[in-house]
C-alpha cells in the first residue's frame, strides 16, 4: 500500500470490497480477499494511522483469528472505511472553522446525491467523517513521515505504535 506505487483504486465512501485494480494490473478482477496479506514484512500486531487530511488517529490491530499474520492491507482499508463512516460529533463540528464547515456540508451533499446504492439506514444525510476529506476520498497509499508523526503526538503522551501517514487523492 505504499504511495504512490500502489495499483489500488479505492473510494473511501464505499466498503473495501468495492476497490478495483486497474486493467493494466496482473491482478485485475481480484476482490478484497487479495488484500489479506501482511501490511509489512515485519508483520506488526499494531499500527497507527494518521493523515495531514484529517485530525484523527486510528490504532489498528489484526483480527483475533489472524494475529499471527499481523495487520493486513485489508485491515487498513476496513479500519479507514469504518472510522470515516461515523457521523461527525458535535465537538468535531464545533472545532471546524466556518470555511471547513461549509466544505463539510458541500462534501456531504455530493456524497448523498451520488450514492445511488444507499441503504435505508444511511439515507439520513448526516455529515460523516469522510466528508472531512472533501473531494480527496481516494486512498492514495501509506508513507512514513516521522517528523509529522512526532508533531501529531500529544505532549506527555505515551509512545504510539508504528505510525503510518495516509495519503489521499482527489476523485478523477
Amino acid at each position: 500500500l505504499a504511495a504512490p506505487c500502489v495499483p489500488l483504486v479505492y473510494d473511501l465512501r464505499y466498503p473495501p470490497n468495492s476497490f478495483r485494480l486497474p486493467p493494466s494490473s496482473p491482478y485485475e478482477g481480484r476482490g478484497s480477499e487479495f488484500l489479506r496479506v501482511p501490511l509489512t514484512p515485519e508483520r506488526r500486531n499494531q499500527i497507527r494511522l494518521i493523515s495531514q487530511d484529517f485530525p484523527w488517529a486510528f490504532n489498528i490491530g489484526p483480527e483475533p483469528s489472524a494475529a499471527e499474520q499481523g495487520v493486513t492491507c485489508l485491515d487498513v482499508l476496513t479500519t479507514l472505511y469504518i472510522a470515516l463512516q461515523r457521523p461527525l460529533s458535535d465537538t468535531e463540528w464545533g472545532a471546524a472553522a466556518e470555511d471547513k464547515q461549509a466544505s463539510l456540508v458541500r462534501a456531504r451533499d455530493v456524497r448523498f446525491a451520488s450514492d445511488v446504492d444507499m441503504q435505508p439506514a444511511r439515507q439520513e444525510p448526516s455529515v460523516l467523517r469522510v466528508d472531512w476529506l472533501g473531494s480527496r476520498v481516494m486512498f492514495g497509499g501509506l508513507v512514513k513521515d516521522e517528523a509529522f508523526a512526532r508533531r501529531r503526538l500529544i505532549p506527555g503522551g505515551r509512545e504510539p505504535p508504528e505510525t503510518w501517514v495516509v495519503k489521499f487523492q482527489s476523485l478523477s
